[in-house]
């Protein structure tokens, strides 16, 4: 089936534009100028993906995408013409995929699409296959289930609700088994080619699915950061086939 992508901007010609481009280049397409409309597109579509501005007339754009995240794990790409680093950190934390700074290339946006897309549908773009037969990784109190791309707490089989940047960055860590990933290796493994992802969004991934990874009553993370080095699983991974 083919993907569909929700174009959320301000601009009208510049909807009516990446709602031709996205077209041309085999995807399905829907605009919306408002917020107000954001969530009447919802209620009649299922989307694969949304390119948000946070400029809209009618609310801020990290505002819709914090009520997006309440209801969805739709992968979402951020537009701001605001350089400005606290929004595009605040973006990430609330659970973006992806951002983008106007003006932008139109194919630099479809490259970054194309690679959200990818991990949505597999999670990881480099797989060793001495994983291959692996469907289930545990550790701690979290199990992560490859085929299907989801996370449930094993105790009480609560879903975590992690999108797909962040079931990435989980996969490519207890796939890992205790050694530290470099940003230079996430970003290989969970970002792909297509995208240059920075410190800073790496480490903002890092710090929201800590939060969505930690259990209750515990204040220890299972992601330790390695000074000058990178990130690793603090727990012991238990690899198990179907």
């Amino acid at each position: 089936m083919t993907e569909h992508v929700l174009v959320v901007d301000d601009d009208s010609q510049l909807t009516a534009f990446l709602e031709r481009f996205f077209k041309k280049h085999g995807y399905r397409a829907s605009t919306a100028s408002t917020a107000e409309r954001v969530f009447r597109e919802f209620q009649k579509h299922t989307f694969d993906l949304i390119v948000l501005d946070l400029n809209l007339p009618d609310d801020d754009g990290l505002e819709v995408a914090r009520k997006i995240r309440k209801t969805s794990d739709v992968p979402i790409i951020m537009l701001t013409g605001r350089d400005d680093v606290f929004d595009k950190i605040i973006g990430l934390e609330i659970g973006a995929d992806d951002y983008m700074t106007k003006p932008y290339e139109p194919r630099e946006l479809l490259a970054r699409v194309r690679s959200v897309l990818r991990r949505k549908v597999d999670p990881t773009t480099e797989t060793d296959t001495s994983e291959a037969a692996v469907r289930w990784l545990r550790f701690d109190d979290i199990e992560l289930d490859t085929l299907k791309s989801t996370a449930r707490r094993m105790s009480d089989s609560t879903d975590l609700g992690l999108t797909s940047t962040e079931f990435a960055l989980a996969k490519a860590l207890a796939e890992a088994a205790g050694d530290v990933l470099t940003r230079d290796r996430i970003m290989d493994l969970v970002y792909g080619n297509a995208v240059t992802a920075t410190d800073r969004a790496i480490d903002a991934h890092i710090a929201r699915l800590r939060r969505k990874l930690l259990a209750q009553n515990n204040e220890t993370s299972v992601i330790l950061t390695v000074h000058g080095a990178g990130y690793k699983l603090a727990e012991a991974v238990v690899k198990i086939a179907p």
